[in-house]
């Protein structure tokens, strides 16, 4: 049998959908009238969750059950809704992947940094970050902080010591 929890019923402005929570399968069944019309995950941040959320505003449920039984802001869903109805698949892909503005620190501003890393750093063990901040100012015009960049530079420069300590070892 099938224990399911209403979390958002119908009212005067949504007639006709409903949404319950199955604790035992961490899943949402979402209702159209009397039929099942979906079910989904229950994960937030997950890209059929935050649909859900804006599929229900477009349904004119209140955003505030919304936010409540969701754990989306309002600016969040508007804004989502804003995107998917005007916005382009970039633009889409951009909202269903995270919070906060895009990221700065690419996977190729990553490669880029490592593959200079192996350049400038056996010569400048002193301000190679700054250079290597600074090519990236140059190729792509994005300003890092030296925070962003040092988790990889350690790893790199773990990387390089155990490269020069083989290759002593091997002399």
């Amino acid at each position: 049998m099938v224990n399911l929890q209403g979390i958002i019923g119908t009212d005067i402005q949504n007639p006709h959908i409903s949404v319950y929570r199955d604790l035992e399968k961490n899943e949402l069944h979402i209702y159209h009238g009397f039929s099942l019309f979906d079910i989904i995950p229950d994960i937030k941040n997950s890209i059929p969750h935050k649909l859900l959320a804006v599929q229900l505003f477009h349904a004119n449920v209140k955003t505030s059950t919304i936010s409540k039984h969701l754990g989306y802001c309002y600016r969040s869903i508007t804004k989502w809704s804003k995107i998917l109805k005007t916005g382009s698949a970039e633009d889409i892909v951009k909202i269903m992947e995270g919070q906060g503005s895009p990221r700065k620190f690419t996977k190729e501003i990553e490669g880029f940094a490592a593959y200079e890393f192996k350049k400038i750093y056996p010569k400048n063990k002193k301000s190679y970050s700054k250079e290597i901040r600074k090519s990236i100012e140059e190729v792509f015009a994005v300003k890092l902080a030296p925070e962003t960049l040092r988790p990889l530079f350690t790893q790199l420069r773990v990387k390089h010591n155990q490269t020069v300590a083989t290759d002593l070892k091997k002399k």
